[in-house]
């Protein structure tokens, strides 16, 4: 049973705004799930994109918007959205900073064929 140091783990630049720190996947001896945080500077908006899984996003620090096939909740530390496979959907931060973790039940659900942007561009996700 691996166990991984989070915070040696390397930081990325995934986009403007947007740290993040891959905590499971194939490198760490994961063999099926992949679980990322990130940490989301205020006034940032994820670009419309789908998956061909489902996506879980606790917000664990601060307040994240979310919109899932046009329609649009707010959520907070302690909640839990859950993003159906090939559901359309785009997130971002108002006005403060926040910090939310990425479950996929996938390896590396940035690969072609798994996400789909609808507008702007994928993340830098090595």
């Amino acid at each position: 049973m691996p166990i991984v140091d989070t915070d040696t783990l390397p930081e990325i630049l995934m986009r403007t705004g947007v740290a993040g720190r891959w905590l499971s996947g194939p490198e760490h001896g994961a063999a099926s799930v992949s679980v990322l945080r990130n940490w989301v500077e205020p006034g940032v908006t994820i670009p419309r994109h789908l998956h061909d899984q489902e996506e879980i996003v606790l917000v664990e620090a601060g307040e994240i918007w979310v919109e899932i096939d046009g329609k649009r909740d707010e959520a907070k530390p302690g909640q839990t959205v859950i993003i159906p496979p090939r559901a359309a959907h785009a997130w971002g931060t108002e006005h403060s900073k926040a910090q939310v973790l990425f479950i996929w039940p996938v390896l590396d659900p940035f690969a072609p064929g798994r996400s789909t942007y609808l507008e702007g561009e994928p993340p830098t996700v090595a």
